[in-house]
């Protein structure tokens, strides 16, 4: 958002949070509008959806907790994401948790992440709604270029003098404490020994055994770990 309002002029405005709602799935549209959606035609809307590697999204859960209420009795930062219960070895018994308050429950936390997603997809295909998804990495490691095709794709003109954002986009209070500004991103991200951080082998095991995971991953262009 932060990059395209700074770099980005266009007949229109650009908003940072759809007209349905942030946290509120695509399916919502045209049946729920946010505080900040007023007076806004939803079908003239064109969102981007920002997509991130399951893996590393879940650690970025796992780090912040935004949005993800997990079974208290569950929940262990020094085993995060926790796809399998650790205290039960006789099986893989997953661990339930809700995604984002008043929302529903998934299996795992990776479900969730299915879930959301997949909703997108099943916008786009069903019900004809486009929208522009834009992986996470690339906009992190080809910001200019990302952001001008974003930008170009709504009839929109680059500024000359690009301009990056250097601290966090969200901010550094609340649910948001501790976020990654540019460089910390860029050497956290750049590092794929940090992908895997937290999973156990079952946590693992049950990702690659996961066909909607699998579907999103191809979809996505994402690779599995090796």
């Amino acid at each position: 958002y932060q990059l395209l309002t700074d770099n980005c002029h266009i007949d229109g405005k650009i908003l940072w949070q759809a007209p349905w709602g942030k946290h509120s799935p695509p399916s919502n549209r045209l049946k729920r509008v946010a505080p900040t959606g007023k007076g806004i035609n939803q079908t003239e809307f064109f969102p981007f959806m920002m997509v991130k590697d399951p893996f590393t999204w879940m650690n970025s859960q796992c780090r912040h907790g935004y949005g993800v209420t997990f079974w208290k009795s569950e929940y262990d930062e020094e085993h995060c994401p926790n796809l399998i219960r650790e205290n039960v070895r006789d099986r893989d018994e997953t661990v339930p948790l809700k995604l984002f308050n008043g929302g529903k429950f998934h299996d795992t936390l990776l479900d969730a992440y299915n879930w959301w997603y997949g909703v997108w997809e099943e916008e786009r295909i069903t019900k004809f709604f486009p929208h522009l998804a834009i992986r996470y990495e690339d906009l992190l490691f080809h910001g200019q270029e990302v952001s001008r095709i974003a930008c170009e794709c709504v009839g929109g003109n680059v500024t000359t003098n690009f301009h990056f954002e250097s601290e966090s986009a969200k901010g550094d209070s609340g649910p948001h404490e501790g976020s990654s500004g540019l460089v910390k991103a860029l050497i956290q991200y750049g590092n794929p020994t940090t992908r895997m951080s937290g999973f156990s082998d079952r946590d693992v095991r049950y990702a690659r055994n996961n066909n909607a995971t699998a579907k999103l991953m191809k979809e996505y262009a994402y690779s599995y770990p090796v």
